[in-house]
């Protein structure tokens, strides 16, 4: 773990540090100042964090044809070099991480500490490092600016406030970090919660996560994969 006095990236000066829950990890959650739909969110995924890497992996290998293909297809689309800062919003159990190239520092946030357990396990079991956050994704505590590369796989759609938590996102990625961010595709997602709508569309024939995207970004590509059930954008920040 690092240690979070000594990062800048972090919105609290120095002198006054995010503290840290007894598990090691840095908190920034306020429980009484969270959205329902979150604190739903994160009640449920304390209670699937046990299970989740190994439910997900065989969801994944039967529905996608293995964990790594499926994983792969979203993270060969990040820029990533030697040294870079690289925070994964969601990270779940870190599942992510070992496939992202060596020699970067590592943050990611997750809004159940259950989840947050898991990953530091895995991350001693692979010999990884990297700063556990829990937290919201629509308040990230991080100064704007802060990461190289910035990124989010699924979920986005089921956050409290998806169009501010992406704003959050590109906030805190410096000037012309390219983006990822991946999740269901709004068919899926009328398929799986049908009359479900999470953001509200100007124009039908456009999906809703471009509809949240703010004006300006640069080199946006949307692509649906995986089957048509989930989409892949990346755009850069200006």
């Amino acid at each position: 773990m690092f240690d979070s006095t000594r990062i800048s990236e972090y919105t609290q000066p120095e002198s006054y540090p995010l503290p840290r829950t007894e598990d090691g990890f840095v908190h920034a959650v306020r429980p009484q100042g969270m959205e329902l739909t979150n604190a739903r969110a994160m009640a449920l995924a304390d209670k699937l964090a046990r299970f989740h890497a190994f439910a997900y992996r065989l969801y994944l290998k039967l529905r996608f044809g293995g964990e790594i293909h499926y994983r792969w297809t979203f993270l060969s689309e990040l820029n990533i070099r030697r040294g870079d800062r690289v925070l994964e919003i969601s990270v779940g159990t870190g599942a992510n991480l070992p496939i992202l190239p060596a020699g970067t520092r590592l943050y990611g946030l997750d809004l159940s500490q259950a989840m947050l357990r898991q990953a530091a396990r895995h991350l001693k079991e692979w010999g990884m490092e990297a700063e556990l956050v829990h937290g919201e994704a629509e308040h990230l505590p991080f100064r704007s600016e802060s990461f190289d590369c910035v990124y989010h796989v699924g979920g986005l759609a089921d956050f409290s406030d998806p169009s501010k938590a992406l704003r959050e996102m590109i906030r805190v990625a410096k000037s012309g970090t390219k983006l990822l961010i991946a999740d269901e595709t709004d068919r899926h997602k009328r398929e799986r919660k049908p009359r479900i709508s999470l953001a509200k569309k100007t124009d039908p024939r456009r999906p809703d996560i471009l509809t949240m995207l703010p004006a300006g970004m640069l080199d946006v590509q949307y692509e649906e994969v995986c089957k048509g059930a989930k989409y892949r954008l990346t755009f850069r920040k200006p």
